[in-house]
């Protein structure tokens, strides 16, 4: 069909038609990466390194918060690598006893680039990512030409544009494979599944419902997935493979699911395994910002916990050894809070303000459920050791288990902690705003009466 058009149009259309022509050729069928199938289970992560102690477990939980959370979470990362512990004789650096990190959107670029580089290159994370301006440098690709043909296709929108954009300047293609051959903690990047409602890991057991391959899955898209916020980034699709590979639903899901018990807790993880088997309603699975579902991190190391012990899921990540002596869990939480001066202007405040500010009253809200389900499972995780250890009979055998909340809500200055805690949730911050950021997240580990428990037990 054939509409009338402007002479204006007429002498300049079809030129930006030839020029789009053009791209196209030369870009090629643009579409997002395609996750790669498996036919056998993804080896899991080992947490039992040599370099680490045995009977000591270390574990960080990075919240979401745009660029807040990222210098936030590398403050605290800083303040880990400053302390030093006495462990059996022999001096370490706490940061090199990590061993699992979970992270949610913003604090998932910290996590994932700690994953790949170890404490050796936190300083260089500052240049490459915090003091840059990544929403501009996003805003100049859409607005660039040579990415339009992409753009226009179905298959490559702007979270494949972001994901490109982080591995240009963090990763460099990196892959989950890479993680691994590290030997390092294991890092759980998570993001919220939009029909389900549930979160997603991006990890072995995950990876395994979908028969989908982990090694080979760009870290750069499991990122990109964790911090796709819904209006300003698309969902990431990921293929379900479901029955091309040999995983066995485990025979208690389908009793689990008849009786839908809202008490038992494992209804949560038998409704997504149930959900993610059934190929022919879900063959693809569409992902949004972590923080929908969890803006914590933490939910994904509850699950770990308990279902390794209720469901007997294979446990590779030392989280209920027997051998263990400390726990030592760190949770990073950047969450932010409404700027109540709005309510002194007349007109109402734009669209992007309505809903970062509704945002941020849903997740703090959401965040101290989170905090309490916590608490109440370190009992049954402790609880699982004990048996782990002593059978049935009761021994006193259970590890000393030590929980320091690094929260910018527990900021002692009060101007400070106001001025970080409305820092809006971009990724695009001051350098200023940045530094005093990275400045908290030290302060708030170091200065944690839980910490200095922790490290009095250990010298």
């Amino acid at each position: 069909m054939v509409f009338p058009m402007t002479d204006m149009f007429q002498k300049f259309g079809l030129g930006v038609a030839a020029l789009l022509t053009t791209l196209s050729l030369l870009s090629g069928c643009a579409h997002f990466t395609v996750n790669q199938s498996r036919p056998d289970a993804n080896p899991p992560v080992s947490l039992n390194k040599p370099d680490r102690a045995s009977d000591l477990l270390v574990v960080a939980a990075f919240s979401g918060g745009g660029s807040r959370a990222s210098a936030l979470a590398l403050g605290a990362l800083e303040a880990m690598a400053n302390l030093k512990i006495n462990w059996h004789g022999r001096q370490r650096r706490l940061i090199d006893e990590i061993d699992l990190v979970s992270s949610v959107s913003g604090g998932s670029f910290t996590a994932a680039w700690f994953g790949l580089h170890g404490g050796a290159a936190l300083d260089e994370f500052r240049d490459r990512f915090l003091y840059r301006d990544i929403e501009s440098d996003l805003v100049k690709k859409i607005i660039n030409p040579l990415n339009w043909a992409r753009l226009w296709s179905p298959y490559y929108d702007r979270s494949e544009l972001a994901k490109d954009h982080y591995d240009d300047i963090l990763f460099n293609k990196a892959t989950f494979a890479d993680l691994r051959r590290r030997q390092g903690p294991e890092i759980l990047i998570n993001a919220t599944d939009m029909t389900l409602g549930d979160s997603f890991t991006f990890d072995a057991p995950h990876f395994d419902l979908l028969c989908a391959d982990l090694d080979s899955f760009p870290l750069s898209r499991a990122v990109a997935a964790s911090s796709a916020v819904p209006g300003i980034f698309s969902p990431v699709t990921l293929f379900n493979y479901a029955g091309g590979c040999g995983y066995q639903t485990p025979a208690w899901v389908g009793s689990v699911l008849a009786a839908n018990d809202d008490e038992d807790e494992r209804l949560p993880l038998a409704r997504k395994i149930a959900a993610y088997q059934n190929i022919l309603e879900r063959p693809y699975i569409h992902l949004l910002d972590g923080g929908l579902a969890d803006n914590l991190g933490l939910r994904a190391i509850i699950d770990r916990v308990r279902f390794h012990h209720r469901v007997g899921f294979a446990d590779p990540s030392r989280l209920l050894n027997d051998e263990i002596a400390r726990i030592l869990v760190i949770v990073v939480n950047a969450s932010a809070m409404p700027d109540v001066r709005l309510n002194q202007r007349k007109n109402p405040p734009p669209v992007i303000d309505t809903v970062d500010i509704a945002t941020t009253i849903q997740v703090n809200r959401y965040n101290a459920d989170t905090l309490k389900l916590f608490r109440e499972a370190v009992e049954r995780w402790r609880e699982a050791m004990r048996v782990a250890r002593c059978g049935a009979e009761h021994c006193d055998a259970e590890p000393e288990f030590y929980f320091v909340n690094a929260g910018l809500q527990h900021l002692k200055d009060e101007k400070e902690r106001r001025f970080l805690r409305l820092q809006p949730t971009t990724f695009s911050l001051t350098r200023d705003a940045v530094d005093r950021l990275i400045a908290a997240g030290k302060k708030l580990v170091l200065e944690s009466p839980d910490i200095r428990a922790f490290l009095d037990s250990v010298q």
